[in-house]
Parts: C-alpha cells; sequence; structure tokens
C-alpha cells in the first residue's frame, strides 16, 4: 500500500504541474494586456540570474543576454532583440514620474505599491514597438502581433525582478564614481518608434560592425556618438 499511495502522489503532482502549464499557456494567450502587467508586476520577485555593481535581475527561460555593460543590456527573446536600460541614477535621486498617457496603441501609466512606471505599444505594419519602463527600468522591443502578450508577460518579469543594491549606489553615484550625463537618457520620454530609440542605434552598430574583436560588449553611448 505504501508503494501504491507513493505512486498515486507522484502521478498527482505530474498532473498538477500540467494544470498548472495548461494554466500559464492560456493565460498569457488569452489575458488583456491589463491583466499580464499588473498580475506580474504585484508579485515579489527574489529571482535573480544577472548581476552588476549597483544591481541584479532576473532572465526567465528562454531570454538570452547578448551584450552587456553597466546601464544597458541586449537580450534576444523569441528571435527578437530587446534593449534594457536600468537608470541607476535616476533611481537614487527618486525621479518622479513624468510619462503622459497618450493615444498610442496602448499608452498607461503603472503604479504598484511605491513603484511606478508605463507601458506605451505603438503599432506599424506588422508588429508593435515596445517601451515597458517601471522601476526605473526600461525595455525597449519591437514585437511580432503573434506575439504580444507572452512577450510582454518575459518583459514584465524582467522588470519586476530588478533590485538595486543601494549601499553600492551610495559610493557609486553619491560619491561621483559613476560618470553620467543626465541628457543622455530620459526613461520617461518615449521615441513612438521616431527613429532615435535606442534599438534602432543598436541595429545600425550591428549592421556596420565587422569582425569585431569585443562582440559581448556594447557601450550604447559610444555607439551613439559613433553614428551621429
Amino acid at each position: 500500500m505504501g508503494k501504491l499511495n507513493k505512486i498515486k502522489h507522484i502521478f498527482l503532482m505530474i498532473t498538477v504541474i500540467l494544470l498548472l502549464s495548461g494554466c500559464n499557456l492560456v493565460y498569457i494567450n488569452s489575458e488583456s494586456i491589463d491583466n499580464i502587467v499588473n498580475d506580474i508586476l504585484s508579485k515579489d520577485s527574489n529571482l535573480k540570474s544577472v548581476s552588476f555593481e549597483g544591481y541584479s535581475y532576473y532572465l526567465p527561460q528562454g531570454v538570452n543576454l547578448k551584450s552587456n555593460k553597466i546601464l544597458n543590456s541586449v537580450l534576444y527573446y523569441n528571435h527578437k532583440k530587446m534593449y534594457l536600460y536600468v537608470d541607476l541614477v535616476s533611481y537614487y535621486h527618486k525621479i518622479e514620474n513624468t510619462y503622459q498617457e497618450n493615444d498610442a496603441y496602448y499608452s498607461k501609466i503603472i503604479n504598484i505599491g511605491d513603484k511606478t512606471g508605463y507601458l506605451e505599444i505603438n503599432e506599424l505594419e506588422n508588429e508593435y514597438y515596445v517601451e515597458f519602463m517601471y522601476n526605473y527600468s526600461k525595455i525597449e522591443a519591437y514585437v511580432n502581433k503573434n506575439d504580444l502578450n507572452k512577450t510582454l508577460t518575459v518583459m514584465a518579469y524582467v522588470l519586476n525582478s530588478v533590485d538595486y543594491k543601494d549601499s553600492l549606489l551610495d559610493s557609486l553615484i553619491g560619491e561621483g564614481t559613476l560618470n553620467y550625463n543626465e541628457e543622455t537618457f530620459n526613461i520617461y520620454k518615449t521615441t513612438g518608434n521616431d527613429g532615435s530609440n535606442f534599438l534602432d542605434i543598436i541595429e545600425q552598430y550591428d549592421d556596420g560592425r565587422i569582425n569585431s574583436k569585443d562582440e559581448d560588449i556594447l557601450d550604447i553611448e559610444n555607439v551613439k556618438e559613433n553614428l551621429e
């Protein structure tokens, strides 16, 4: 009987896992954007897989880290490039969210607890341009229309996992160790795919790069200077 009960228990656990997996799949494909964003960002996240001096974050399964610097990372998900920017300076100085909702395909301010952000989606011919900001971190990506909800789910998990190391930021920013230009990138300003977003800059850089000796390191600020 003990062996039989053990088999039943294992079968039950497998069934529960399968059911949960099925629910997640339905959740991604059928839920509204509002529900996807609010449900994920409302959860506490202690997940970490990438760590830098000053902050860390989590990459869900299927998301790959292509290149990184202290403030920016290029990610790949579902054969699409995503640009992640973490604004340590705005976080340190607790800059107020100045985003204003507009007539984009989707435009909404996010306020959950003491964290704020926004999600703006602009519709293009065959895809969407997504700008998703939360807790002083922002992801930009061009997304296929059929993959919008799935990609937003992944983005929300990444942004919700960003964890700042306040004690280190005191020395990095408070004592001026981290050099920055406040005009370089306004995390609350959207581009609406006007050709000046960092994803377009990355694309131009990748197209013009030949035999680079350091393909795994991308300094967005230097790239932007070289393209202008």
